[in-house]
C-alpha cells in the first residue's frame, strides 16, 4: 500500500533531529522546529507524498503535542482544516460532546500512566476523509488509538504523515501501521535506518567488525 520515499539526500532536514542521548528514552524535537527550513521540508515532503489524495481530503487530524505544529502547518498549506485530537480532560466539553480513545500504554506509560486523547465530536462526520499526522510515532500504540477512534466515528483514514516511524520489527503496532496504511515517515528508508544505527552504536562505543578480502 504504501510507496517507497525518496532518497535520504533529498531529506537534508532530518539532520536537524537533536539526537544526542540523554537517558530519556527519547530525543528532543523542539530544536528541529527551531532550525529554519526544517519543518517546511517534511511538510513539503507530506504534501508531496500525498499530492493525489489531497483533492479529497477534508481535515487534517493533528495528534498532541508536536503532532499540532505539523498538522498547523499542513493546514496552511493546504487550506485543509485541522482537526486536534487533545490529552484526555484538556477539551472544555461536556463528555457527550467529545469523543474518547479510551486509556491506552503508550512508551511514556512507566512516567506518566496510562492516558487518552480526546477530538471534539461536532468536527467530525460520517464519510470525512483525513490525513492524520504527528511528529513521532515510536511504538505506534498512540496513533493507532486515534485512527481506530477515527473509523469508529465513520471517518476514512486516508494517510498517515510522519517525521519518524519505528523502523521493522522494533514494534508491531508501527508494523502494523506501515503495512496497512498509506504513509509517509521521513526516515523510512533503507540508508537513513542505517546512518542512525551507526550513530546509536558510535554513542554506544560499539565496535564494528572489521570487512574480510573475500
Amino acid at each position: 500500500m504504501t510507496t517507497t520515499p525518496p532518497d535520504p539526500p533529498h531529506r537534508p532536514y532530518l539532520g536537524a533531529i537533536d539526537r544526542t542521548d540523554r537517558k530519556k528514552g527519547r530525543y528532543e524535537l523542539t530544536s528541529f522546529f527551531a532550525t529554519p527550513g526544517a519543518l517546511d521540508g517534511l511538510l513539503c515532503d507530506i504534501v508531496g507524498h500525498f499530492s493525489g489524495k489531497l483533492p479529497r481530503v477534508d481535515a487534517i487530524v493533528g495528534l498532541d503535542a508536536l503532532g499540532f505544529v505539523v498538522a498547523g502547518g499542513l493546514s496552511a498549506l493546504t487550506g485543509k482544516p485541522a482537526i486536534l485530537a487533545r490529552k484526555g480532560g484538556k477539551l472544555a466539553l461536556a463528555d457527550e460532546d467529545k469523543a474518547s480513545t479510551g486509556a491506552f500504554a503508550d512508551y511514556a506509560v512507566g512516567r506518566e500512566g496510562a492516558k487518552a486523547l480526546e477530538i471534539r465530536r461536532d468536527l467530525v462526520r460520517q464519510g470525512m476523509r483525513v490525513i492524520v499526522v504527528d511528529e513521532w510515532i515510536d511504538t505506534g500504540t498512540q496513533m493507532t488509538a486515534v485512527v481506530r477512534l477515527l473509523e469508529s466515528l465513520g471517518t476514512e483514514v486516508v494517510g498517515i504523515g510522519t517525521l519518524h516511524l519505528s523502523r521493522s520489527g522494533r514494534s508491531a503496532a508501527a508494523d502494523a501501521l506501515w503495512r496497512d496504511y498509506d504513509v509517509f515517515a521521513a526516515n523510512r528508508s533503507d540508508e537513513v535506518q542505517a546512518q542512525y544505527e551507526k550513530e546509536d552504536e558510535d554513542r554506544a562505543g560499539v565496535t564494528r567488525p572489521a570487512s574480510s578480502a573475500a
